[in-house]
């Protein structure tokens, strides 16, 4: 075993497993300061595996009439919580930034007729900015 390997495993030796998974490139590590967000973090970790499963089973198991409808209703679906978590914030005068990937959803949808919801959204934001 060289030096570097035996440095590498000495300093990954007192990391549990989740620590270790912790300091991937793609893990998110959320902090649960409510019932509320655990529930939101055990849905988050399951949609990840199905959106995973269903993208990867598309034209090799299944059809896309049978995918794609359940990817648009999870976008929408995440879509309509940005909505309500940007309200709840503005209620409390909490800061909320948008994330890039809701920006990008939103940009995705610049060319269809907005939803109810997105027309909502941006009245309260023009009447908070007014206030």
């Amino acid at each position: 075993m060289t030096q570097a390997q035996q440095t590498k495993t000495t300093a990954t030796e007192g990391l549990s497993r989740w620590q270790t998974m912790a300091g991937e490139r793609n893990a998110r590590v959320v902090l649960c300061n409510t019932p509320d967000t655990y529930c939101l973090a055990d849905l988050a970790r399951h949609a990840d595996r199905a959106t995973r499963a269903l993208r990867s089973r598309l034209m090799v198991t299944m059809e896309p009439d049978e995918v794609l409808p359940l990817l648009a209703e999870y976008k929408d679906v995440v879509i309509r919580l940005h909505t309500v978590i940007d309200k709840m914030s503005q209620a409390c005068g909490l800061e909320y930034r948008v994330p890039r990937s809701i920006k990008r959803m939103l940009g995705d949808k610049s060319d269809e007729k907005p939803t109810a919801e997105a027309e909502e959204l941006e009245e309260s934001k023009v009447k908070q900015k007014k206030k």
